[in-house]
This record gives structure tokens, sequence and C-alpha cells, in this order.
């Protein structure tokens, strides 16, 4: 009989360790599966009356990143690039299909995020053209 109950206390460890790899199992492949975002340091800044990306690390493929010109914060219309995001800097281009914007003296507000995963890596970022 004690050895009927050693095979059973075996068993519910077999099944408790299985269990286990399940959740560990599952924990893995959701971590792995939401991806990530490019790492990037950007600043926005005023060149020749052109708003301009300055990039001092990291870089953004062609086609996955997009970028919002507002002359009022708190909404976005956001425009796809066909350029990649890279250092030194990329020109903003208000003639892109999609830009709401045109070059003219005033006070515009800059956002920028990646398109796949939807990262905002700023929002509202003043740039003053024509002082």
């Amino acid at each position: 009989m004690n050895l009927f109950k050693k095979g059973q206390g075996a068993t519910e460890y077999l099944l408790m360790l299985a269990a286990v790899l399940v959740i560990v199992a599952i924990a893995v492949y959701y971590v792995t599966s939401t991806g990530g975002y490019p790492a990037v340091a950007v600043t926005t800044a005023e060149n020749d009356s052109h708003i301009r990306l300055e990039v001092s690390s990291g870089s953004i493929a062609s086609g996955q990143w997009q970028y919002s010109v507002q002359t009022s914060t708190g909404s976005s219309s956001w425009v796809d690039s066909d350029s990649e995001l890279k250092a030194p800097y990329v020109v903003l281009d208000p003639t892109e299909s999609g830009a709401t914007y045109t070059v003219s003296s005033g006070t515009y507000y800059v956002s920028l995020k990646h398109k796949s995963t939807g990262h905002i890596y700023f929002s509202d970022q003043v740039v003053t053209l024509g002082s």
C-alpha cells in the first residue's frame, strides 16, 4: 500500500511541474510576441525655415515611422514617412502625401511615433519657424 502512495505523490509532482512549464511557456510566448520598438534619441529643431528631426542615436527603417505637424496641441494627423529616420537628421517634407501643413512662419507642434507598435516617442514638441 505504501508503494501506491509513493507513486501517487510522484504523479502529483509531475503534474505540478507540467503546469509550471505550460505557464512559463505562455509567459515567454507573450513577452516575445509583443515585439518592440526601435530605440532612438530624437529632438526637433528649426533650420532654414524647415522642421528637422535631429537623431543622436538609433534609427527607424523607411515606412516604419510617422510624424505629425500641427498648429495646435492635442490633435495629430499622422503622416507616413518614406525615408529612413537616421543620424544626423531628417527634414520633414510638407509635400509628402498626407501632410497637412505648409512651410511658413509660425509655431508648430511636432509628434513622432513608431508605426507598427504605436509607440509615441514624443508628442507636441514646439518648433517655431521664421522667428
